[in-house]
């Protein structure tokens, strides 16, 4: 039997469609609550940023629903009461970091989505380093304790172009702790850095709790292509646990 996907606020149609690669996509709500055991993944889908008040922040320029967040926020707690597989795109990876305890950039001054750009992939053994992606978000998530950074953008970002609650000097840490923090040799050039600067986050992983989100669009590309082959291995692996030979 085909597994049986939740999708949340499927609204253009796009995100069941990429994620019904999985199994079989289900969008009535209340067919989840009322029967979540039957479920092998919950995802959430893109839109309004997250509001800052789920992360203890305030708002510094971020555009909220705080009706979907707690569509979304009821959403999960049935996922994390039946220890759900949850994965997300766009505002959908954001909610779920925040959920983990992580925090966000609410806004890249130099921007960063709006068009197609390259992500790099942060572990050794990864077979496929470097793809194309696509986004059209602002924010940037930064990721708590047990979060694991799996794609990066190939810019990097002064820090001092992020707007965070707490300037600067709250943002250090944070960074930090996320692994978003680079000095001395830029990776991607190697040529000598002059001052810190911080990757973009683009994927990650919370672990033990079977999540896996990127902030790119993959339902936006060719379904072959290699950026959307790599999210849908990514979510067998971290949400269904199959081997990357078992899912090939």
């Amino acid at each position: 039997m085909d597994r049986l996907i939740y999708v949340e606020n499927d609204y253009d149609g796009r995100y069941g469609k990429f994620w019904g690669e999985l199994g079989e996509v289900i969008r009535d709500r209340d067919l989840y609550l009322h029967r979540p055991q039957d479920f092998s993944l919950v995802c959430f889908t893109g839109g309004e940023d997250v509001s800052p008040c789920l992360y203890g922040h305030k708002n510094l320029g971020s555009h909220n629903s705080p009706r979907r967040d707690d569509t979304e926020q009821e959403v999960y707690d049935v996922a994390t009461k039946w220890k759900i597989p949850l994965t997300g795109i766009c505002r959908g990876s954001q909610f779920l970091n925040v959920m983990m305890g992580g925090t966000m950039v609410q806004h890249l001054e130099k921007g960063h989505g709006g068009g197609r750009h390259i992500m790099q992939t942060t572990q050794p053994d990864d077979d496929i380093r470097d793809m194309e992606v696509t986004s059209s978000h602002h924010q940037m998530s930064v990721l708590g304790d047990g979060g694991v950074l799996l794609g990066v953008s190939e810019k990097s970002i002064d820090p001092d172009a992020m707007v965070y609650d707490g300037g600067v000097e709250a943002l250090f840490p944070a960074l930090d702790a996320s692994g978003n923090l680079q000095t001395g040799t830029h990776p991607q050039t190697g040529v000598p850095m002059k001052h810190t600067v911080s990757v973009i986050t683009e994927a990650f992983a919370y672990p033990k709790a079977n999540i896996f989100a990127v902030q790119h669009h993959p339902e936006w590309q060719d379904i072959n292509g290699v950026a959307p082959q790599w999210v849908l291995n990514m979510i067998r692996t971290h949400c269904f646990e199959e081997s990357m030979e078992a899912a090939s």
